[in-house]
């Protein structure tokens, strides 16, 4: 009954963590790929150089081969790849050079910004045949919005 229950819940594997606010960072080397887990946005901060202590910007200082899945690094891999198994240097490589891979709400909000910002730049640019008025930022939404036009959110507004 209820004891058999409760002892199955507790075969938990380790090094499984269930991140949900999350930001991976992640870089392919030597064929491999390699991730890091970071707080959201704290990887541009630290780009920028606005953060410095690296304990503010990892959730973990340890490399993952998958950071879904809980899967860390091995270090033949990491010394193949990197040419050494120092955690935190390899993860420093990785938040400088790797790829951030966003979350769906991140990605969202990215492009639902740069969408407004393409917008206004049209907005600026164009003017109604018809009256000789400037167009309104709204109008030029609503007509993206009918082509269903998504931004690319790797690319600048203009």
């Amino acid at each position: 009954g209820e004891q058999g229950e409760a002892r199955m819940s507790l075969k938990q594997p380790m090094g499984q963590k269930i991140l949900t606010n999350v930001s991976v960072v992640r870089l392919k080397k030597g064929g491999t790929r390699f991730e890091i887990a970071a707080y959201p946005n704290m990887t541009t901060a630290w780009r920028k150089g606005d953060e410095k202590d690296l304990s503010e910007v990892l959730q973990i200082d340890r490399v993952y081969k998958d950071v879904e899945k809980g899967e860390f690094a091995k270090s033949k891999d990491l010394q193949k790849a990197f040419g050494k198994t120092d955690q935190e240097a390899i993860c420093l490589e990785i938040l400088a050079q790797g790829e951030v891979q966003l979350s769906e709400r991140e990605r969202g909000a990215a492009q639902e910004s740069l969408l407004k910002e393409i917008c206004t730049i049209v907005a600026d640019k164009c003017i109604n045949p018809q009256s000789k008025r400037p167009v309104t930022v709204g109008v030029v939404e609503r007509a993206l919005s009918e082509l269903h036009f998504n931004p690319n959110i790797t690319k600048p507004a203009k």
